[in-house]
């Protein structure tokens, strides 16, 4: 079974694309999707990964994508991988650089330029603070904390609002002429070293709060990510992308591999 492998800033996905892979094994990807994501996206054993995202053809957009955290629980959005499905389909579809994507929040529209590829989510719905968090939704629900202290032992405080609410956690260190410094402790996959509706969500809520005017700089693990929001409200993320490169599974064999220890 065909599959690409694409970082947006590190943050990796396993991509299926359901235009050129068989019928059977796509199937029986998506039959055991709970118990295939966590085994190829194991970075030991498998292909490795942030998380496996599944593209189907559309007839109402350029493409219908559907995401799965590295635990096999599904994510109704991601910025990252948005915009690695906008480099995709610029080189599937030579010519064309601007493409609607529908995902289980919103439909998203993503180009590619000479600045980088940038994809629209959801506009920031607001939902108030709790334990020291700033809890903002753009199509993935995210708890923001503000903080001047970004070190192994807060972050790992900070992680247990991931427990507690369900939501993906940032810590956010606010630096000069708009930009922010950014950890992310994402649900179903642990801290990644970029998460672009994390990085769109610490945007609103320190706009919000203003602490930073857009256009932001959000500085990540993994690289830099534009933000900026249109006349609407609707949040953009802009950066790198990169096709890693592709690869062939037998997807079955996945479904049977059962190890013990020795």
């Amino acid at each position: 079974m065909l599959f690409i492998k694409m970082n947006g800033l590190g943050n990796d996905y396993v991509f299926f694309d359901a235009e050129v892979v068989s019928e059977e094994p796509l199937k029986y990807l998506e039959t055991n999707i709970k118990k295939l994501a966590p085994a190829i996206s194991d970075r030991h054993f498998g292909v490795g990964g942030d998380g496996v995202v599944i593209l189907y053809p559309s007839l109402a957009y350029d493409a219908d994508m559907l995401m799965f955290n590295a635990d096999g629980s599904m994510g109704k959005t991601c910025g990252n991988a948005l915009r690695c499905v906008g480099k995709y389909l610029s080189m599937k579809y030579p010519g064309k650089t601007s493409f609607s994507v529908k995902t289980s929040a919103d439909v998203s529209s993503v180009s590619v330029s000479d600045e980088g590829v940038t994809a629209t989510l959801s506009k920031p719905e607001f939902a108030g603070r709790k334990n020291g968090a700033y809890f903002v939704n753009v199509g993935n629900p995210h708890a923001v904390i503000v903080t001047e202290n970004l070190s192994d032992s807060a972050f790992s405080e900070a992680m247990e609002l991931t427990r507690i609410y369900d939501v993906n956690t940032e810590m956010v260190k606010i630096g000069s002429d708009n930009s922010f410094t950014m950890r992310v402790w994402e649900r179903g996959s642990g801290e990644t070293l970029a998460c672009g509706s994390g990085a769109a969500a610490a945007a609103s809520a320190i706009n919000r709060m203003g602490l930073a005017k857009f256009p932001m700089t959000a500085r990540l693990k993994g690289g830099k990510l534009i933000i900026d929001t249109d006349s609407d409200g609707v949040v953009r993320i802009t950066g790198a992308a990169e096709i890693n490169y592709t690869g062939e599974i037998d997807i079955f064999q996945y479904g049977q591999i059962k190890r013990q220890l020795f």
